[in-house]
């Protein structure tokens, strides 16, 4: 049965993301650990009727972990549509895209030649960083988690090859906003391997209540230029040098 402080959070974000409004940090309980924080994510899916479309990961302490990205997913050219007032954060990925169902393995982990035969493509993707907490800079982590670590929206971009992930340190990030450059160095990724917290997920020791990794779902494997805050809304132009450039609009 949830605890008073999921109930909490979980009405707090479900009437945040329907009427497309921030919650105060300074009204929020914290969930009492990580379980805890990924039941309410759970919860609040469950409430907003939101399809298991896709993942973003992390590693915390080693263990992998997950927010929700239930889409719709953006395309070069679209148009992202912020709550006003929202800290808007950039963030250059590379994703994939699962054609084989990845059911957990008990004492048998994925090695990360098995993760990418279960994988149908790999792309460029732009994770839009807005979180339903206003001032969330200092937010405590199992906060964080239970709102999706953050999650706003997605950009799916130009497919890539595989061998991209093996060759991360020849990339270069750029992040361009109403014709201001906000970031121009070498991609960096903080497992250096991109698809560490990938596999820190996919070898979980216990279900979550989010559920497991399933075909056709998308997996966005972390930032390569940490998270780049837009100061205003405008055109962007985002590179990931040599492979893509894609443009699209925050509003």
């Amino acid at each position: 049965m949830p605890t008073t402080t999921e109930t909490s959070l979980r009405e707090a974000f479900v009437r945040a993301r329907r009427s497309r409004s921030l919650v105060d940090i300074e009204t929020l309980p914290v969930p009492a650990d990580l379980e805890a924080a990924l039941a309410v994510q759970a919860d609040v899916s469950s409430d907003m009727g939101y399809a298991h479309l896709g993942w973003k990961v992390s590693i915390t302490d080693g263990r992998g972990l997950v927010g929700l990205m239930p889409g719709p997913f953006l395309k070069p050219g679209d148009t992202y549509r912020s709550v006003p007032g929202a800290e808007l954060r950039l963030e250059v990925e590379l994703a994939i895209r699962l054609g084989r169902d990845m059911p957990r393995r008990p004492g048998n982990p994925y090695s990360r030649a098995e993760l990418l035969e279960h994988c149908h493509s790999a792309f460029v993707g732009i994770e839009i960083i807005e979180s339903r907490i206003a001032d969330w800079t200092h937010v405590p982590f199992p906060l964080w988690l239970a709102d999706a670590m953050g999650h706003g929206g997605y950009l799916i971009g130009q497919d890539v090859p595989f061998e991209v992930f093996d060759e991360v340190a020849d990339l270069t990030c750029t992040v361009e906003l109403d014709g201001d450059v906000l970031y121009d160095k070498p991609a960096h990724h903080a497992n250096g391997d991109p698809l560490t917290p990938v596999l820190a997920w996919a070898n979980r020791e216990t279900e979550s209540a989010l559920g497991g990794l399933v075909a056709g779902q998308i997996i966005t494997t972390g930032s390569l230029c940490g998270g780049v805050l837009a100061p205003n809304l405008g055109p962007v132009i985002v590179r990931l040098d040599p492979l893509a450039a894609i443009s699209f609009a925050l509003a």
